[in-house]
């Protein structure tokens, strides 16, 4: 959708086709997107008529990848304005971001619907598990050049200020069932760091509990300035002939520095628990017993140390090629590296203009495991308000307990100094067309006057 200047999230090498556009707090921009590659949320649980939630115990796992993820983000932007000066365009954003992860084995599945008596005699395998919840506040510095008529390189700086972390990181850890005793077998080398209102406590030796620690008004959490990072994208656009456009990006290269609200935990070594969980579904009211047997026997280590976090780091691979004036045909794949595991995507598109106003698109992707994803989106625009709406998954709107991902942007923008109707042999990129113009312009100054 290159239409709508939010592309310039995208890929820093973004242009749009107007001299500025300014995006309003809140209603600028939305993103919301939450992805599962192990299984839909109907294939996990039930929702029954009197609007409770029950899991189904015989969903079958084994066709699940050994290691999976589940994926949530909400971003919204705060305040955006773009202004183009000949051949640069410069761009200031501040943005919220909400950002979870969670990597999950296929054997922690099925050890959560039916407890351990698939598992008797063998090790559940819980290597690669790991959570992440990062909250940032992100104020970005762009800027994009048109260095000819068929290449553009842009940058983007971000500084970053972190209000809430809590991150695993990749770790080690598994459970097994002795066989004839039903005995359960720990091995751990697992923790996590967090920067939180709430932390670990030790209540009683050995036995650890969840308290608030570092008690204030959210405002004031959401003011903190004291988790400072940096982080960079670049993007290009590269024009190799009249029917093929290439672009790349890559994003979130950077990290955040936790110093506030902190904690620290790690626990190492091996235990031998006498007794079961039972059988069927996994509670808490099982587990916290376990959680203190576990602290009493091995190595617990709590601490308050600051320590680095590292973003994501998102590669996006594009080709576009320009059917007729009208018509584009899109291509994209996408990687995104978590800890522990690579979320990767496919997208085909079709973009069109209607008219000067209205630019509707339609997508298919396979992404998630799943390649029941079926993407719409529309610009529609008249001076200066352009409103915008896309999804890469509009069937997760329809039938949201059969998708495995639901995706949504949308927002309003204003927009000044727009000239002209976008070429669609130009996707998105107004600078080509003007470009050629205005070379053509001085080739006929040059020739002399009869």
């Amino acid at each position: 959708m290159h239409s709508i200047p939010e592309a310039n999230f995208v890929n820093p090498a973004e242009q749009i086709d107007c001299g500025t556009f300014v995006g309003l707090p809140l209603i600028s921009s939305l993103h919301m997107n939450i992805a599962n590659s192990g299984f839909t949320a109907g294939q996990f649980a039930t929702l029954y008529t009197d609007n409770t939630i029950g899991r189904n115990f015989d969903m079958k796992t084994s066709g699940m990848p050994r290691r999976n993820y589940f994926v949530s983000e909400i971003h919204a932007v705060l305040l955006a304005v773009g202004v183009k000066r000949d051949e640069y365009y410069y761009t200031f954003t501040v943005t919220e971001k909400d950002n979870a992860v969670l990597v999950y084995t296929r054997d922690l599945t099925e050890f959560s619907l039916r407890g351990e008596e698939n598992f008797i005699g063998r090790r559940l395998s819980l290597n690669g598990t790991s959570a992440v919840f990062n909250h940032v506040r992100e104020f970005a510095f762009g800027v994009s050049k048109r260095y000819s008529d068929a290449f553009v390189f842009g940058v983007k700086l971000k500084l970053l200020f972190g209000k809430f972390n809590f991150t695993t990181g990749r770790s080690s850890f598994g459970l097994s069932v002795e066989e004839g005793t039903d005995n359960l077998i720990f091995d751990f080398d697992a923790g996590y760091n967090s920067s939180l209102p709430w932390a670990l406590v030790e209540e009683a030796p050995g036995q650890y509990r969840y308290q608030e620690v570092y008690g204030a008004p959210m405002l004031q959490h959401l003011m903190n300035m004291r988790n400072p990072g940096l982080a960079f994208d670049i993007g290009f656009i590269y024009r190799y002939n009249d029917g093929w456009t290439f672009s790349g990006s890559l994003l979130d290269i950077g990290t955040i520095w936790y110093r506030s609200n902190l904690s620290n935990y790690l626990l190492e070594g091996n235990l031998t628990h006498t007794g079961t969980f039972g059988d069927g579904a996994i509670n808490d009211n099982q587990l916290w017993p376990i959680f203190d047997e576990l602290n009493a026997s091995m190595n617990e280590t709590l601490t308050s140390d600051a320590y680095f976090y590292m973003l994501d780091p998102r590669l996006y691979l594009g080709a576009t090629y320009h059917l007729n004036k009208k018509y584009n045909m899109n291509m994209l794949l996408y990687n995104r590296l978590m800890p522990g595991k690579v979320q990767t995507g496919a997208t085909v598109s079709l973009t069109t203009r209607a008219d000067k106003a209205f630019q509707p698109s339609v997508s298919w992707s396979y992404m998630n495991n799943s390649p029941l994803n079926l993407g719409m989106g529309f610009s529609y625009g008249k001076k200066p308000l352009q409103l915008y709406f896309v999804s890469d998954n509009i069937i997760g709107f329809i039938f949201p307990f059969g998708a495995k991902n639901v995706n949504l942007g949308m927002g309003l923008n204003l927009r000044f100094g727009c000239k002209g109707m976008v070429d669609m042999n130009d996707p998105g990129c107004f600078w080509l067309k003007k470009e050629a113009e205005r070379k053509q312009r001085n080739e006929n100054l040059k020739k002399p006057h009869r």
